[in-house]
Parts: structure tokens; sequence; C-alpha cells
């Protein structure tokens, strides 16, 4: 796969361009009211407010406000990207993989159990694409598990050993995306940030700025970033959201794609 394949995360939607283009144009839209709602509060001569020096320092301490989010959120995005990298290479334990040394010899037992950990490595791309019930992937690698202790009389006991080890790290990375999506990062603070953001941008519309034309760049300049990065941090709170069309930053499923094939090229040797 080479760097011009299309990620699996954004088949079923739109490429990343287009999603960034999207992501800009509902910005642009914002801003576009905002310019509005500026003119007529300027013609309607309901600017209450003067500058003020204490201004800048409620700027200062929203931008602040936003790398704490935007740092605390980085954490979580930068393990996640590790996550499909750790899932794909446990399938190099694969029953039947052709060059583990003292292969698992191809029963009927070993067929079914490769079948399974096909199936479920379908499935679990799927979820991480779309999300869904976990409790049904968790379901499948149970069967998986039943399925490789079924044949342990016949096959070496440290190569099943081993792919039970496998079988558990899938387990417990499966819950991790779980707990990824599921938690936001400090819900109040963002609460905090989306109203420092409000009280700035209403703060802009009704402060009497001269000339004018000043005064819509400044809204329009501070707005673009405050709402700008505050829609990026929301959006990389999720790092396995590519289900999402209003999504722009998800990490890349190439790595789960690749053994999902190797399976099924498996499977189909068998």
């Amino acid at each position: 796969m080479n760097a011009r394949t299309v990620d699996p995360a954004d088949a079923p939607h739109r490429s990343p361009l287009l999603r960034r283009v999207w992501f800009f144009l509902r910005v642009s839209l914002v801003l576009v009211g905002l310019t509005g709602v500026k003119i007529l509060v300027h013609r309607k001569h309901w600017e209450l407010l003067t500058p003020n020096p204490l201004f800048p320092a409620l700027v200062a301490s929203e931008v602040f406000l936003l790398g704490f989010l935007l740092h605390g959120v980085l954490l979580d995005y930068k393990e996640a990207e590790k996550i499909p990298g750790e899932l794909a290479p446990l399938s190099n334990a694969s029953p039947g993989r052709p060059e583990a040394p003292g292969r698992f010899s191809r029963t009927a037992g070993v067929n079914e159990a490769l079948v399974l950990l096909a199936g479920f490595s379908e499935d679990l791309l799927a979820w991480m694409k779309e999300a869904g019930p976990t409790t049904a992937l968790l379901n499948q690698l149970d069967d998986v598990q039943r399925s490789i202790e079924q044949f342990a009389q016949k096959n070496p006991a440290p190569l099943q050993a081993r792919l039970l080890l496998e079988l558990s790290q899938i387990r417990r990375l499966v819950y991790r995306i779980g707990v990824i999506r599921a938690t936001t990062f400090v819900p109040t603070l963002y609460g905090v940030a989306y109203i420092g953001t409000a009280l700035l941008s209403g703060g802009l519309l009704l402060t009497d700025i001269e000339p004018f034309g000043e005064s819509l760049f400044f809204i329009s300049a501070i707005s673009l970033l405050l709402i700008k990065m505050l829609w990026l941090i929301a959006d990389l709170d999720n790092p396995f959201s590519a289900n999402l069309a209003t999504s722009v930053e998800h990490v890349s499923l190439s790595p789960v794609a690749l053994a999902v094939e190797r399976l099924q090229r498996l499977q189909a040797e068998g």
C-alpha cells in the first residue's frame, strides 16, 4: 500500500481533503453570520462597550484554556494512533501461518479457528470504522478463544499459549478503543471553553472599535482562531470517528485493513 492508497477509515464518506474543506466552510459560515450581526449592531448603534485594556487579557486566558485542552486531548490521540499498528501484528500468531516455527497442523479445528479469527478481524475493522456495540465483538472473540482451546491436544502447547496471549492483547485494545470513544476529556473544561468563546465573540460584537473596517477584521480573525481551534479539539477527542461526516482528523486504519487481507488470504489457502 503506497501513500496514495485511500485509508479505509475515509472510504465510506469523503476524502480527507473534502473533509477539511467542509470543516473550513462550516467555520466560514459562522464567521459570515458574526460579520452580519456586527454590521447590524453598528447600524443600530447597539455597541455598548468601549475598548478596554483587560480585553486582551481575556483573549489570552481563552487561548491558554484551549492550549490546555489541546494538550490533554493530544495525549489520547497519540495513544490511539498506535492502536491500529499494535492490532495488526497480532494476526502473526494466527493458526496455520506459514512462517510460524512449529506451525499448527491444518486440522479441522485449526481451520475453524482461522475462519472465526478472519471473521472477527473483518468485524473489528468495521467496528473501528463505524462504531457499534462492543459486546457483540467481544462475544466473537470469546468464540475464537474457545475454538483455540479445543485443539490443544493435537498441537504444540507453546503456540496455543501464544495465541491466547495475543487474543488477550486484542481484548485489551478493544476495551481501550471503547473507553477512548466514550470518554470526553474534562467536559466541564469544554463548557468553560465554549462559554469563554461565546463571551469573547459577543464582547467583540458589542465593542465600538474605530474605524469600523478594523473591527470587522478583529472579529473575523479572533473568532476564526477560537472557533476553529475549539471544534478541532472536540474532533480530536474521538480519534475513531471516521463514521462521522463532520470528522476531520482521525487515526489511520490501514494496518488493520492489511491484517484483514492477510487473514483472508490464509483462509483461502487453507
